[in-house]
């Protein structure tokens, strides 16, 4: 059954604190929730890079936060050792203006790599004008992986031009820079291209990817063969991200496939990077994508990340929806946890909602027609007394966009907005984001029940309809004490 993961927007009751909050080590990664580093706030690294140094991981990406409006506000910079908690390390890049880093210019999709002959780190990302119009690739520079990094210049890639950027190193040491071309009817292709030996230019062409028009790419390489994600250039709107594959970065490459079942638009999410956990017993490939809103409200972006299925046998690289997971560093290894699911169809209707058939949903029912002069309770429901992480699952099949530019001329958002209650307490509203017929969306809340089982959640419309309700799944406790 494909299920598609939904942002949660608003106010909440049910807050989705994902990482460390006031010291206490989250047990959880869970994709689409709100993640919070090891001081409470909010991780920003939006459209990010992945290096992994001297037994951490480090996160680089985008800062996107509400109280900060200036096009570009810095590159942030986290670190981890589990990739379940993260320390903020402080901006790596920020703006001078002035210079190509302006406030007003556009420096997003960092990538970091490690000069072994000057003994400096090296920071790449694309580097624009606010109408993207320049189409550049930008360099910055230090001693240290967290920075300050110092910037450097701006470049036209063996005289092109250069949109999303990605990063991509050898087991060698060489290292590749992929970008698409551009917009322009003439420039709708992908490209691979190797750097220089101090990574500080592009040099030579070893593919191009003719006419794709795709963007946001990212590879990953598991000793056996090559995968490329690209996500379509449809703006903010989600769509189905494509993998290829390969033996040699030089080609021939696979045709394309979809990473995620068809419709689910790879959970509402566009790839960002990917990068594989080598461990002790097995190798496990994450796939990293950001689930963005709006040009308006970026700061409300969540992350997706899931492990992939990677077949090198026939090329194949996937991923499934789950709602949370954990995963060992030292091993490899993943830990799917089990929940307890409540279905809407035995809950207590009131009002104009209705119970009906749902051929994809877990339980074959599903509650529709639900407005706000009516609700659903689900009862009974057992809780530990301690923050708890719950998925709610709905059916909202209002988007019909596609994969295209401009596809069917519908608005990035469209969502349902439901108003939830739990034990009682005051209501909350969640904006149900909306995807194809037939898919099941899943979304995290972060509830603290009472110990027992006399707890309650109930979901009724708001302003109109609330997209059809499932199930919910509640899980075991957030954090590791």
């Amino acid at each position: 059954m494909p299920i598609l993961k939904s942002l949660l927007f608003g106010l909440l009751i049910v807050t989705t604190h994902i990482l460390t909050v006031n010291g206490r080590k989250n047990k959880y990664i869970v994709p689409g929730a709100t993640w919070y580093d090891n001081s409470g706030e909010i991780i920003s690294a939006h459209a990010g890079g992945m290096v992994e140094h001297q037994g951490k991981w480090y996160w680089f990406g985008q800062n996107e936060r509400r109280e900060d409006t200036d096009l570009f506000s810095g590159i942030n910079v986290y670190s981890s050792s589990d990739l379940l908690n993260w320390k903020n390390e402080g901006q790596a890049l920020s703006p001078i203006p002035g210079t190509e880093i302006a406030p007003d210019r556009v420096a997003e999709r960092p990538k970091a790599v490690f000069d072994s002959v000057t003994q400096n780190w090296v920071l790449w990302f694309h580097s624009d004008n606010s109408t993207y119009g320049l189409l550049r690739q930008g360099i910055a520079t230090s001693p240290n992986i967290t920075g300050p990094y110092t910037f450097q210049k701006v470049l036209s890639p063996l005289g092109g031009t250069s949109q999303d950027f990605g990063l991509f190193q050898e087991v060698d040491g060489s290292t590749y820079a992929l970008y698409s071309n551009g917009d322009d009817p003439a420039a709708h292709d992908n490209l691979i291209s190797r750097m220089n030996a101090n990574f500080t230019d592009v040099e030579e062409l070893v593919y191009t990817f003719l006419d794709f028009d795709l963007e946001a790419p990212a590879i990953v390489f598991t000793g056996k063969r090559y995968y490329i994600l690209m996500s379509h250039k449809t703006g903010y709107r989600p769509n189905n991200v494509v993998v290829f594959s390969a033996e040699k970065l030089t080609g021939p490459w696979s045709i394309q496939s979809y990473v995620a079942p068809s419709g689910t638009r790879t959970f509402n999410s566009q790839s960002t990077m990917t990068f594989a956990v080598r461990g002790t017993h097995k190798t496990t490939i994450m796939y990293c994508g950001d689930e963005w809103t709006t040009a308006k409200d970026l700061y409300d972006s969540t992350y997706i990340w899931l492990p992939a299925n990677v077949d090198d046998r026939i090329g194949s690289y996937t991923v499934e929806w789950h709602d949370l997971y954990t995963i060992d560093v030292k091993t490899g290894e993943v830990t799917f946890p089990k929940g307890r699911t409540y279905e809407a169809e035995d809950g207590v209707i009131q009002g104009s909602a209705y119970k009906t058939v749902c051929p994809t949903c877990s339980g074959h029912g599903i509650v529709t027609n639900i407005f706000q002069n009516s609700s659903v309770t689900i009862n009974n429901i057992v809780g530990t007394g301690k923050p708890q992480w719950v998925s709610l699952y709905y059916h909202n099949p209002d988007g019909l966009w596609g994969d295209n530019r401009g596809a069917s001329g519908q608005s990035f958002i469209l969502n349902r907005t439901a108003s939830v209650s739990v034990n009682g307490g005051p209501s909350t509203l969640l904006h149900q984001r909306s995807g194809n017929a037939g898919i099941i969306f899943s979304q995290p809340l972060n509830v603290t029940f009472n110990q027992g089982n006399d707890n309650s959640v109930t979901v009724s419309g708001f302003n109109g309809a609330a997209a059809d309700f499932d199930r919910i799944i509640v899980y075991g406790n957030i954090y590791d004490d």
